[in-house]
């Protein structure tokens, strides 16, 4: 096992619009070799049980990969490439909190093949065969984009995440109230590491896919991590203050234009934006902004967020998602 400080690494994890839950408790470099004994194809993170030789001593060790298996399969890890009894080296961030822990950004596998779990990361040993990783996510994002316009979708399709790390501009100007209770937040026992559902507006603020779907006289919006659908009512004939609280709160929306959506969404019942400890009030006001390309290749978004017990002003945040002709299934978020 060989062993390094990570200093800076906390800096370096965005801290609220990461892709599926804290890595606070993860800070010192590691690295090791064992034989993989149990494969765990799970979300939010794939897992592997290994078992290292230390000084003449087995020492059972719980590796967790760095991103979820949507990651994964863009990036071409798929799950055959593991075979029980494989010697498997690893690279990645010790637990602070949990022994025998690893949260892993790479894997050299049996074959030689290296995988880099972490998709904005670069290669960790050098190897030219590699799956993954900074270089492979942007080539193939710019090589996916689909003709949208010979589609002629619009706006209902899956839209895709187009960087290989956060992007997302975000401004959360706290009051003095919601900054202490951040302070106290448990960033290790906390409902996303229980694997329960993100509430709006977070859960619209993952950088997997998501997708859009014309029901008529309501729009569902399916997003992969969570498992998450959410119906957008076209018509304002309903009052949302009537409506009950739910995590994903009541949404209406309106066209602005052919090219743009516009959603309001009230009865917020989320507790807590993203995994952070932002808590939100019961009065929380959300508006979101879809911007559809001419092309229809891009959707550009921007959220506001109203919640003056917790920001001084307005929340926003604002980035793009491009048109890849994905497809996702179930997310299926599994204890770990």
């Amino acid at each position: 096992m060989r062993l390094k400080a990570a200093t800076g690494l906390l800096l370096a994890i965005p801290v609220v619009v990461s892709a599926h839950h804290s890595r606070a408790e993860y800070l010192d470099e590691v690295e090791l070799v064992g034989k993989l004994v149990r494969i765990l194809w799970r979300n939010p993170h794939p897992g592997f049980t290994i078992e290292v030789d230390a000084d003449g001593q087995t020492e059972t060790w719980l590796v967790e990969g760095w991103s979820s298996l949507y990651t994964f399969d863009r990036a071409g890890i798929t799950r055959d490439r593991f075979k029980e009894g494989d010697m498997l080296s690893v690279a990645g961030f010790l637990s602070s909190r949990r022994s025998g822990r690893i949260l892993a950004t790479h894997l050299l596998l049996a074959d030689g093949t290296e995988a880099v779990l972490k998709r904005d990361a670069e290669p960790y040993w050098g190897k030219s065969e590699h799956l993954g990783g900074q270089d492979r996510w942007v080539a193939e994002t710019r090589g996916a984009v689909v003709d949208a316009v010979a589609e002629d979708r619009r706006l209902f399709r899956v839209w895709s995440y187009p960087s290989p790390s956060v992007q997302t501009v975000v401004s959360f100007p706290l009051t003095e109230s919601a900054a202490a209770v951040r302070e106290e937040f448990d960033q290790v026992d906390n409902y996303i590491m229980r694997c329960e559902q993100k509430g709006m507006p977070s859960s619209m603020a993952t950088p997997n896919p998501y997708e859009f779907i014309d029901a008529g006289d309501t729009i569902t919006i399916r997003g992969y991590e969570g498992d998450v659908v959410r119906t957008v009512h076209m018509s304002a004939s309903v009052d949302p203050a009537i409506q009950l609280s739910t995590r994903q709160g009541y949404s209406v929306g309106r066209w602005e234009d052919e090219n743009t959506l516009v959603i309001h969404t009230s009865r917020i019942d989320a507790a807590y934006l993203g995994f952070t400890g932002i808590f939100l009030s019961e009065n929380v006001d959300v508006i979101e902004r879809y911007t559809l390309s001419e092309d229809q290749a891009r959707l550009d978004f921007h959220f506001t967020i109203t919640d003056p017990e917790t920001f001084t002003v307005p929340a926003t945040y604002q980035y793009y998602w491009l048109a890849l002709g994905e497809t996702f299934g179930l997310y299926a978020c599994d204890v770990h």
